[in-house]
């Protein structure tokens, strides 16, 4: 594993249980801002490293979950206390979307 995806890993290490992160958050974090696709690459071949990271806990910026593996995300962030409908976070324990679900505006 080289520096930069070691830097990638330990930020994704760190997240906890519940924790719902963006691809560009954890490139931050990392050091290298506006290197997102470059997170998502190191997830999809995390195969490969010596260390099982939780890729799940990470989500484009809009809280879409992985495109072909949405099932298996959206379990893996209930189990959690994730709230998931329609491919999105919609509210984590905590992280990003550890917001309140926004409430319907009422019409005059």
């Amino acid at each position: 594993m080289n520096d930069v995806q070691r830097r990638i890993v330990d930020v994704l290490l760190a997240l906890g249980e519940g924790e719902v992160t963006t691809y560009g958050d954890v490139a931050e974090v990392a050091g290298y801002p506006k290197r997102a696709r470059f997170v998502g690459h190191v997830l999809a071949h995390s195969g490969e490293l010596a260390v099982d990271v939780p890729w799940w806990r990470v989500v484009n910026s809009a809280g879409r979950l992985v495109p072909g593996h949405e099932a298996e995300q959206a379990q893996l962030l209930r189990a959690e206390g994730v709230s998931v409908a329609a491919g999105h976070v919609r509210n984590a324990p905590v992280g990003r979307f550890s917001r309140p679900p926004a409430t319907p505006r009422r019409q005059p």
